[in-house]
């Protein structure tokens, strides 16, 4: 970098390594590693970059050599033996290359994950920098080495300063703010009876002396140091592996509020710097870079055949329950037993004779209909060598044990791997096989293939069987309608063009049907599939006889057109309150929609034409 002696108002600001967003558009000034200084040839993130890497291959730091095969950042090795097309780089004295092809941000987050490889830990790597001014001028501003001390603080002064931030500053210290180090002056003056030198810069001694969160440095106590990492090392012994901050700060606030760290994102500044050796993350640190949530939860099993919410938290203290919950669901290998329970693949026995009976079970089934559903599969066998899992759980384990990697599981339904399943198929298949079905046998079958219920069941129902009522579903040749006879009574209801399906309220004009009595879910029924005369609609398929019968010779394109007709004839304003009103209350609709905006305007139009 390159300075002058004289100062600049631009404030200067210390690098976050927790925080490097806060460094987007920005220069450096000048950089410190363990009190030695590193001057790149240019003022800029890239080739401070660079310049922090020669002076650890200057070191000969011994950890550099892993570089040539392990990334920092990436995919890729840090330390590359060709230069990467289209991509800045630049070539080191050791012959290798290092990608520079980064925004601020990123090359901060590189150059704090090179430190900490290399074993340095960042409270001990000090960056300063300024924003760019981008309103007055593009020239680059000449810095001075003023905010590095200027004289070698001795350790009697150290330990005094140390000892005042500890006592009088438990809460941090603005090293920017006049007021802070004059307060810190006049303690020390009090404290030690002698003036703090002039030539002391103190707000990089500060930097350098405390953790630097935010705007504030902080102190931890010695004794606090050694407690925290003497936790860890503990927590670790124990056989934890992974930390969430906000979950370790949450179990031990009491103490750490006593060495004086006050939140999470402190916790995590602090711990890098006093544990360099351990990995961190955003939101949590862990043992070895490998550890990760799904191993931290599979471990949980090694002693364990199936595990509630409750034991894997009580397991994983430091890990929080939504994330367990979230591997577990997400990770197919973690078998729901029941509600809160889980098991894991490896924890199945499978009958090897049930295991075959299976198989040939399922290439039969696939080969005639294309798919077979898992609530088919006798397991009786297996679940006998699983006594505390669920039929659910061992149909579900003994699928992924042994058949995953030539099937394919959607739901409960198995298909050949890549094939297209058709759903409304699969149901229209189930319905015209059945002369009687009730409504919760559909609805389990929609839950067995595709694992919840959302109603398109019944849509296959309602196009080839007939309701009967609310729950019964028919087949086509249980009921023979009298259809001129069933359109006449009809036709003493719907005076106008449309009707919703309840202004049906008498049933004594319908001719008799043998066996059965006409309703409302009898009456819809008829009117989707058989009249001449009349149709019905409705916004989404529903068992509360919401919906409307109307003129086929109305010649209604959709519900909308159909909504509209009705709303126009009908002797309310054109708003969308007193339109959502009328059709709620009228039982058009079961809920108010915003389908009501288009309905608005089409009534309007309609409206405006018969006037």
């Amino acid at each position: 970098m390159s300075y002058s002696n004289k100062q600049t108002n631009a404030a200067l600001l210390r690098v976050d390594f927790s925080r490097p967003e806060l460094c987007a558009k920005s220069r450096p000034v000048t950089c410190t590693i363990n009190g030695h200084i590193v001057k790149p040839d240019r003022q800029n993130w890239s080739r401070l970059l660079v310049t922090i890497t020669e002076w650890f291959i200057a070191k000969k730091n011994p950890r550099l050599s892993e570089l040539n095969r392990r990334p920092i950042y990436g995919s890729k090795a840090f330390f590359m033996s060709e230069k990467t097309r289209l991509l800045a780089c630049s070539q080191l004295s050791n012959g290798k290359w290092v990608c520079t092809n980064y925004n601020p941000q990123t090359i901060i987050t590189i150059i704090g994950n090179l430190c900490r490889h290399c074993g340095v830990s960042l409270n001990n790597v000090i960056i300063t920098y300024v924003q760019k001014d981008t309103s007055v001028s593009r020239r680059k501003k000449k810095l001075t080495l003023s905010h590095i001390p200027k004289v070698v603080v001795s350790d009697k002064t150290r330990a005094a300063i140390i000892s005042i931030l500890e006592k009088h500053f438990p809460n941090g210290i603005r090293p920017d703010s006049v007021i802070d180090i004059n307060k810190l002056k006049n303690f020390y003056r009090a404290d030690t009876r002698e003036m703090l030198s002039s030539e002391i810069e103190i707000s990089s001694l500060l930097y350098e002396i405390g953790t630097h969160h935010g705007k504030k440095v902080f102190v931890v106590p010695s004794s606090g140091k050694k407690g925290l990492k003497a936790l860890i090392d503990d927590l670790i012994s124990e056989g934890n592996g992974l930390f969430y901050y906000n979950e370790f700060y949450k179990i031990h606030a009491n103490y750490l509020q006593q060495i004086h760290i006050y939140s999470a994102d402190l916790l995590r500044a602090v711990l890098s710097s006093l544990a360099p050796s351990l990995c961190y993350t955003k939101k949590y640190f862990s043992v070895t870079g490998n550890e990760s949530i799904e191993s931290a939860v599979l471990r949980c099993f090694d002693s364990a055949h199936s595990l509630s919410y409750k034991q894997l938290k009580e397991k994983l203290p430091y890990v929080p329950l939504e994330k367990i919950k979230q591997v577990l669901v997400q990770n197919s290998d973690f078998i729901w037993v029941n509600e809160g329970v889980y098991t894991h693949i490896s924890k199945i026995e499978v009958d090897e004779a049930e295991r075959l009976t299976i198989e040939r079970k399922i290439k039969a089934e696939i080969t005639e209909c294309g798919y077979v559903s898992i609530a088919a599969f006798d397991v009786s066998a297996s679940l006998e060598l699983n006594p505390t899992l669920s039929e659910t759980a061992v149909k579900r384990g003994l699928f992924r044990v042994c058949f995953a990697d030539r099937y394919e599981k959607r739901g409960n339904i198995i298909t050949s791997k890549g094939a297209v399943l058709n759903t409304v198929a699969v149901f229209k298949d189930y319905c015209l096989s059945h002369d009687f079905l009730t409504l919760d046998e559909l609805l389990d079958l929609e839950k067995a293939i595709i694992g919840r219920a959302n109603s398109q069941s019944l849509f296959a129902a309602y196009d080839t069987m007939i309701r009967v009522d609310k729950h019964t579903f028919v087949a086509d040749n249980e009921i023979r309608f009298d259809i001129e006879a069933v359109d006449d009574a009809l036709g003493l209801f719907v005076h106008t063009d449309v009707i919703p399906l309840q202004a049906v309220t008498s049933f004594n004009s319908f001719p008799y049907i043998k066996g059965y009595s006409w309703n409302l879910y009898l009456v819809e029924s008829y009117c989707r599939r058989f009249s001449k005369m009349f149709m019905y609609q409705c916004l989404s398929v529903n068992s509360r006889n919401v919906g409307a019968v109307y003129r086929k010779s109305a010649g209604f394109e959709d519900y909308i057109d159909v909504l509209a007709a009705a709303v126009a004839a009908a002797d309310i304003e054109l708003n969308e309150k007193e339109i959502g009103d009328f059709l709620f209350e009228r039982r058009y609709v079961a809920m108010r929609t915003g389908a009501v905006s288009k309905v608005v305007v089409k009534a309007r139009v309609l409206r405006d034409r018969s006037n």
